[in-house]
């Protein structure tokens, strides 16, 4: 059995112990110290644990949460940091979850730093999240950028819940009119075009319209579902190439209704995890290559390399966002008083925050108003459709009673 002695920690929750814990085995007890090192100088364990290829892509935003919040609680609470990596390992309940922490507790071992052995799993953590856990090890804030991490990932589950919540009723709406019309052409008028071929009743052109194209559609389905196929693939491989999807993404953001929906949420989200990164720590010019390929928008990753550009010649943050159509105004100015009164953190936090909640209570006002149309317009087309059907019908039962 063997007991842990405890060590020197790091009160501010660096990423380092200053000993690795004492063990006894036996009668025998052997206690084994890292080195001083200069902290000038990054030295690199030359066995670290390396990452499985079996394991998987990136860990998702919920499980990612699950591990920042307990490591932040733990080390508020006087945990070693090892020892909470530990902890978590041990009590997970993902074997994804449990293979990474084990092997980040290994490198811990082994005397890297917390940044460091996240970064040896960079695709599991995120780029983002390494340079936060770096810049909090070096101000010695460690907990505190770990619960600014936190609430990050919670405000993006909160923003992609919201979205998913907002899009699905109407997506299930549309889905359930593909559906109909389907049935109507496959099911329903094939019924019907025998009665009116052997009746004498001359058929109105909407109806003999939806038969000769319900015919086509019957006779030709592999054509027309091979055409879609390739239409859907050619969009996909289109809009995956630079050009394409630069030119997507400056279409959805001329919309009419996306067009007023877009850059509150798109410019909120890349101020809110500007001024995160800039409070805990992290360097301008490095927050700026982070967030440029994180914004999810080309057209905002351009604005963020002009910006990245102004910083560079010593025109400031502010100075792109003026006048720019991405940029709500008011927003813009904001930036550039909390630029000059040296407060640049705090105000992009503040107005991505705002700006978010705006764009998701835009999303909801639009999805309002769009269910009760996609409502109307599954009627239209159900009830024309039957229309169509049923009014040749009543000819011909008139013609018989005649």
């Amino acid at each position: 059995m063997s007991t842990l002695s405890k060590t020197a920690s790091n009160p501010a929750g660096s990423g380092t112990r200053a000993a690795l814990p004492r063990r006894t085995v036996g009668n025998a007890a052997a206690s084994t110290s890292l080195p001083l090192r200069d902290p000038k100088v990054t030295v690199r364990p030359k066995s670290l644990t390396k990452p499985s290829k079996s394991i998987g892509g990136a860990l998702p935003k919920r499980e990612l949460l699950m591990i920042m919040t307990q490591l932040s609680i733990m080390l508020r609470s006087g945990v070693d940091l090892a020892d909470a990596v530990r902890s978590i390992s041990m009590r997970a309940t993902s074997d994804r979850v449990r293979q990474v922490m084990e092997r980040l507790y290994a490198n811990l071992e082994q005397g890297t730093s917390l940044s460091q052995a996240l970064e040896i799993d960079q695709h599991k953590f995120g780029q983002v999240t390494v340079a936060l856990v770096s810049a909090g090890e070096a101000s010695g804030t460690l907990p505190d950028v770990l619960t600014r991490l936190s609430k990050i990932l919670r405000d993006e589950m909160r923003l992609h819940s919201s979205l998913r919540s907002a899009l699905g009723y109407p997506a299930v709406l549309l889905t359930v009119t593909l559906g109909v019309l389907a049935g109507m052409v496959f099911f329903v008028l094939p019924q019907f075009a025998g009665i009116f071929e052997s009746s004498s009743v001359t058929v109105p052109w909407t109806t003999q319209l939806m038969l000769d194209g319900g015919q086509l559609a019957r006779q030709y389905w592999w054509l027309l579902l091979g055409t879609l196929a390739a239409a859907i693939i050619g969009l996909v491989a289109y809009c995956k190439s630079p050009g394409g999807r630069h030119q997507l993404d400056k279409l959805l953001l001329r919309l009419p209704l996306f067009g007023s929906i877009g850059p509150p949420l798109l410019a909120g989200r890349l101020f809110r995890l500007q001024g995160a990164m800039l409070d805990s720590g992290v360097p301008m010019l490095q927050v700026l290559k982070l967030t440029k390929s994180s914004v999810g928008n080309s057209c905002y990753s351009d604005l963020v390399d002009r910006v990245e550009q102004s910083v560079v010649k010593g025109e400031g943050f502010s100075t792109v966002l003026q006048d720019n159509r991405l940029v709500p105004a008011a927003a813009a100015d904001m930036i550039a008083t909390g630029e000059a009164n040296g407060q640049l953190g705090s105000v992009l936090q503040t107005v991505g925050e705002f700006y978010e909640s705006e764009g998701e209570e835009k999303l909801r006002d639009t999805v309002k108003i769009a269910e009760p149309v996609i409502i109307i317009g599954l009627g239209i087309v159900v009830g024309g459709i039957v229309l169509s059907v049923m009014l040749p019908m009543l000819d011909i039962t008139t013609g018989q009673g005649l």
